[in-house]
């Protein structure tokens, strides 16, 4: 959690170092719970992130942090010929 408050609050600083009452009225998002977020206490809804990254112009991965790995980094998955082979044993419980 102390993470996503250490990145909300320097998404503010960086975006013109505003203050969490501008960015309140900017985005309709309560002075309190900007402050709450980047205290760790709580963390944004959903609905709260889309609305901050619509602010921002970045996206939820941008916002939250989230790096994938890429394609190459990715286990190959598993196809039928990794399967075990099966044995025809209908005849097993008689």
């Amino acid at each position: 959690m102390k993470a996503l408050a250490k990145r909300l609050k320097d998404l503010r600083i960086e975006n013109g170092c505003i203050s969490q009452m501008e960015l309140s009225e900017a985005t309709g998002i309560s002075q309190s719970s900007l402050a709450r977020w980047e205290l760790g206490k709580t963390e944004p809804r959903a609905s709260e992130i889309a609305v901050l990254c619509n602010y921002y112009r970045i996206s939820a991965d941008e916002l939250l942090d989230i790096s994938l790995p890429s394609l190459a980094e990715q286990p190959k998955p598993k196809t039928a010929d990794d399967a075990p082979a099966r044995t025809n044993n209908t005849n097993r419980f008689f």
